[in-house]
């Protein structure tokens, strides 16, 4: 975590700021526990503090620095210009909407419980706060000196991914929920359809149900992909922030993401057909070690599951999918040293920087 004493060097303001943003945050943990505990979709929620505090304390070093007036090669304003007021005045708009936002959010939780409406109001209220607060405190550093307008841009976007992170972990997705669902379960059941049938296997589709010679098998029981698009887009986010430092490849890095999980879905999809058209329709939901639990009689019990065949083949593509996405990193952070760069360092008996980079904290 931060050091104490740097954090209690900065402005009484800044402090404030800091704990209010804590405080919206421990509300909005509080409304998404709900979704986290009772839908499977939503159970990676309980990474997002952990993360977002991961990234919080990543780019600390540079937060403290802007604030304390340490970046001596910076050129700070002497005064703000039309341009900032201009900015600050949409900044404290911004600011207030969210605030009504937030506390609208905030009104529906306290009067009909989690709602789908309520979250997501208050996740995007906590959004436009944290974004807000971090622009309208870093308007002078500790010395006294007026920030440029760049400098309280890149400060604000330190902090955009801690803030919009809640959008993912349940609210926008699920509101969201049934009509992507729809959306995905046509494209997956075609696909798969498509498929069996130009390998020869006899499969015809009714719907988004394909019937098998062993029976039939509704392609939502396989995977709705939602699953594995809001955990792919949360790691996608996650590692665009760390890890990358211009802003286009973050942008695509989290599209990437959301292809890689729609086509590993269809990977898992094709294989859980595979093995109904095996097994039958009812070995999805099946021990995927196709052993029985004995009972005390001695006979067999067939509704034990040890690992389900659909968890499993999930969980795998799942994790399969941030294998790739790790493996994209060199290629997103990859150099290529101008010829000139690259002779000085032979010269100087020093390898070259291509290839290397630094991470973006």
């Amino acid at each position: 975590m931060p050091g104490k004493a740097d954090f209690f060097s900065l402005p009484r303001t800044t402090q404030f700021a800091f704990w209010l943003g804590l405080v919206f945050v421990g509300l909005v943990i509080y409304d998404q526990l709900f979704y986290w505990s009772n839908m499977e979709d939503y159970s990676f929620g309980y990474l997002v503090p952990i993360f977002v505090a991961y990234v919080i304390y990543d780019r600390w070093p540079k937060v403290r620095a802007l604030l304390l007036g340490e970046n001596d090669s910076r050129l700070a304003s002497t005064k703000p210009d039309w341009f900032m007021r201009t900015t600050e005045v949409v900044f404290y708009l911004g600011l207030t909407t969210a605030l009504l936002m937030f506390l609208l959010g905030g009104l529906i939780l306290a009067s009909q419980g989690p709602s789908n409406q309520g979250s997501l109001l208050m996740a995007a209220g906590l959004g436009g706060i944290v974004l807000g607060l971090a622009f309208l405190v870093a308007r002078e550093d500790t010395k006294g000196r007026i920030l440029s307008w760049k400098e309280r841009v890149g400060f604000t976007f330190l902090f955009l991914f801690p803030a919009l992170a809640w959008l993912i972990s349940a609210p926008m997705v699920m509101y969201m929920d049934s009509t992507v669902k729809l959306v995905l379960l046509e494209w997956v059941t075609k696909i798969v359809f498509s498929v069996f049938n130009f390998l020869g296997f006899t499969v015809i589709r009714s719907g988004n149900v394909l019937e098998l010679p062993k029976g039939e098998v509704g392609v939502a029981d396989a995977c709705s992909g939602v699953r594995s698009l809001t955990g792919c887009i949360f790691v996608g986010s996650f590692m665009a922030a760390v890890f990358l430092d211009r802003f286009w490849k973050k942008v695509l890095m989290v599209g990437l993401s959301m292809v890689l999980a729609f086509v590993t879905n269809i990977m898992r999809s094709l294989f859980l057909t595979g093995w109904a058209y095996a097994y039958g329709s009812g070995a999805i939901d099946g021990d995927i070690f196709r052993n029985p639990h004995t009972l005390p009689d001695g006979s067999e019990n067939p509704d034990f599951v040890f690992a389900s065949v659909h968890d499993i083949a999930g969980y795998s593509v799942m994790g399969l999918t941030f294998v790739i996405l790790l493996m994209l990193l060199p290629i997103f952070n990859f150099k290529i040293a101008p010829p000139e760069e690259e002779e000085e360092h032979e010269e100087a008996g020093e390898s070259p920087p291509g290839g290397q980079h630094e991470p973006n904290a």
